[in-house]
């Protein structure tokens, strides 16, 4: 009794003992909190606070293009002027910015605590520096057009080429007129993306060596068709029925795919989302056998026949949506059997949807083609359309665009409605009401969060912004923050040296750890059982915000010194979930012979299986596999239970270190021993008896969508069915309604008469 009233006093002490700790943790979490908040605030104050002079030093009034010809770097912290500010004077009046100096920078302008680095690349070339007052002078005392001669002919050469183009795109216009019989008024009405969309393959611009790749794929098509596409060609195309090019909007994937199919002999039908394209239209549609072409496709009744010369260009193919289930599936299966090349368009290669693609097409990826390669375009179109645009302004339209040369052509038609001129102030507005919001992937928003530039001193995003990054995708952020904190080399110790380096580095990685440890609190109370989704804004600061803000630096890349890691939790939670249902497995057929739950079975049967169940077949070989089996056997055990308890191990018992102990041979006559021999079972599963589950009565399996299609057509009903679905409808055949007996007529006197004479 007494021992009994000791372990419950030893109970109530330990129950109490852990109460109070976690009351004390939460009150120590509550502070923390709070404190955090207050830091915030501070922080945020200080960020949106002005430079220490802001406005003191008014911008002069410099002639327009003052600064062509010249190329700025600015690096440190200006006394009036924010380093956005400071970049768009520079801009506005025909300047080029870069982020990093170089031998072709004409003027780095210095500001306070500036990066080592930079320092180091002023030096090494001989650069020219400013400070803010000199860049300002600059501004006030620069001619226009006073620059050398190899940068006055490089201009004129430029706007010679611009004006030929121009020329080119009328000439071409009115033949195209001519053939097709249209009006200038029909012209004028068009959009200026189906005006001035590339008639060849030199109006494409950037992707050169993408568009000959696909060009030389459709060119040795014939001689791949013939050699059953066992011959892999210059670029390894010519091995695959279909390619997929993939890539940004407006970069011109759509228009290049039309262009060589032309170029090459074959004539292109498309596919764009704007059509159904769900698994039966496909395969009744465009046939697996390739020998016809519904009319849906146009619209008319008429069907097309598709030629050894045709091609078929299925856009938007990672649009597939609710219209179109089954439609990757049926097109994988034509890619597998087609007789024409298949050319299919997509903006993400990484899409769930195109995995069935992937191993059957060649990936073709368009890159956002650079400013200046877009710019000559764009100003040949404005100086044909009369409109007077400099070409610092196209510039700032077309990184507002991110190169997308569609929404270019869109600002600038629509503000030739109102003005043929613009002035950079304009620009930005413009750009700002068609500003385009992309979705990053966690691998650009680690970089951008770890990077020199988002923490800096002159940086002018806000809280919000920098909480909108975590938000693109709130569940892999703060994974990939967690596993690259640690890669990236802080700012905040790249002035020190010794000793004290190596203390702040710790103390920055603390202040980092501390609150990702927060963070996991947070994040157990938002997907805990009582969903506090409202602390979703708390778990962005102290699960992604305030770690960078303490780590950002020389961050981490896709490549180089401090590659980017994927985040090993992913596989790892993986591996625990597999891991403990195979330990239920393990726990449930143990009940019959162990009382213990999962936990119980792991800490404590578990490591003392080891020395009866693998450490014999490690030292004494074949010769122990059937005392193994038989102590297997006793507890229920399979041959699957065995490798778990094997996984499981942890120290020197670790599966790792085990496994090398046993030959291979050992392991493959103890697997067959145990396979040839009978043993007991603890309860049988339905797969174990030979017997199926139930399946739900449907069609077929459903592709990647994960939805059964719904057939819009009914079948046909057979001949029984047909008189069925007739007589539905008949209450005659119905055996609970009966029919009112029809009266016997009686013959009247006069009907008597009648019978007598002719009788």
């Amino acid at each position: 009794m007494r021992y009994k009233k000791c372990l419950n006093l030893v109970a109530v002490h330990q129950s109490r003992r852990q109460r109070s700790q976690g009351e004390l943790h939460s009150r120590q979490l509550h502070q923390r909190l709070i404190d955090i908040l207050h830091s915030w605030i501070a922080i945020k104050a200080a960020k949106s606070a002005p430079p220490p002079a802001h406005g003191s030093k008014v911008v002069p009034d410099g002639e327009p293009n003052c600064l062509a010809g010249l190329a700025f770097v600015f690096t440190g912290e200006l006394s009036s002027f924010a380093r956005d500010e400071a970049i768009d004077i520079a801009k506005r009046y025909g300047g080029r910015v870069t982020l990093q100096p170089s031998s072709k920078t004409s003027f780095v302008v210095l500001g306070d605590n500036a990066g080592p680095a930079k320092l180091a690349a002023i030096k090494k070339h001989g650069l020219n520096m400013l400070n803010e007052d000199q860049f300002l002078n600059l501004i006030a005392t620069r001619k226009a057009g006073h620059v050398d001669e190899k940068t006055k002919k490089k201009l004129a050469k430029e706007q010679e080429a611009i004006r030929q183009a121009a020329k080119e795109m009328e000439k071409k216009e009115k033949e195209d007129a001519k053939k097709e019989d249209k009006q200038d008024g029909n012209l004028s009405s068009q959009l200026w993306t189906t005006r001035y969309a590339p008639q060849s393959l030199k109006d494409v611009c950037g992707n050169k060596s993408q568009v000959e790749k696909l060009q030389q794929w459709l060119h040795d098509w014939p001689s791949s068709l013939k050699s059953g596409f066992k011959k892999p060609g210059k670029n390894g195309a010519n091995m695959f029925r279909a390619v997929l090019i993939t890539g940004s909007p407006g970069v011109g994937k759509t228009t290049s795919a039309h262009l060589c199919a032309k170029l090459e002999g074959f004539t292109p039908i498309e596919l764009n989302a704007s059509d159904v394209r769900s698994k039966r239209l496909v395969e009744s549609g465009l046939n697996i056998n390739n020998t016809s072409l519904d009319g849906y496709l146009h619209g008319d009744k008429a069907s097309v026949s598709i030629t050894d010369k045709s091609c078929i260009i299925m856009d938007e193919v990672d649009g597939m949506s609710a219209g179109d289930r089954g439609g990757v599936g049926a097109l994988n299966a034509l890619i597998k059997k087609s007789m024409i090349p298949i050319i299919c368009i997509a903006n993400d290669r990484q899409a769930q949807k195109l995995k069935p693609l992937i191993h059957t097409t060649f990936s073709i990826p368009f890159q956002k083609p650079p400013v200046n390669m877009i710019r000559s375009r764009i100003l040949s179109i404005a100086y044909k359309e009369k409109m007077k645009i400099p070409a610092n302004v196209i510039d700032q339209l077309i990184t507002s665009a991110q190169s997308d040369i569609r929404q270019v052509l869109n600002m600038l038609s629509t503000w030739k409605l109102s003005s043929d001129t613009m002035d950079f102030d304009e620009s930005k507005s413009l750009a700002k009401m068609n500003e385009k919001y992309t979705v990053m992937s966690p691998f650009d928003i680690t970089t951008k969060i770890l990077g020199p530039y988002l923490f800096s001193p002159s940086a002018r995003e806000s809280l919000g912004d920098k909480m909108d990054l975590y938000f693109q995708d709130h569940s892999f952020v703060p994974l990939f923050i967690q596993e690259n904190y640690l890669r990236s080399q802080p700012a905040r110790m790249r002035n020190l040296e010794g000793p004290e380096k190596i203390l702040k580095h710790l103390e920055l990685m603390d202040k980092a750890a501390s609150s990702l440890s927060d963070g996991d609190l947070v994040d157990s109370l938002i997907h805990g059982p009582e969903q506090h989704w409202s602390l979703m804004p708390l778990h962005a600061i102290l699960s992604t915000i305030r770690p960078s803000s303490s780590m950002y630096g020389n961050g981490v890349h896709y490549g180089g010194p401090n590659s980017m890691a994927f985040p090993q939790w992913l596989g790892q939670n993986s591996k625990q979930n597999k891991l403990m249902r195979q330990l239920g497995d393990i726990q449930a057929k143990m009940r019959l012979k162990v009382s213990g739950d999962k936990s119980e079975i792991r800490h404590s049967y578990i490591p003392a299986f080891h020395p009866h169940l693998v450490q014999p077949l490690a030292e004494n070989g074949t010769t122990a596999a059937e005392k193994v089996i038989r102590r297997m056997d006793e507890y229920y055990l399979s041959k699957e239970d065995w490798d778990t308890i094997v996984e499981l191990g942890v120290g020197d018992h670790k599966d790792e270190i085990i496994l090398k102990k046993i030959p291979p041979a050992t392991k493959t006559a103890f697997t067959r021993k145990y396979n040839s021999s009978e043993h007991p079972i603890a309860f049988h599963k339905a797969h174990d008896l030979g017997k199926a589950p139930k399946k739900i009565a449907g069609g077929p399996t459903p592709d990647l969508e994960e939805a059964y299609e719904v057939d819009e057509i009914a079948e046909e009903l057979s001949e029984e069915d047909e008189k069925k679905e007739k007589n539905k409808d008949d209450l005659s055949a119905d055996k609970l309604i009966q029919a009112p007996k029809k009266k016997k007529v009686t013959n009247t006197a006069s009907d008597k008469a009648k019978n007598k004479i002719k009788r």
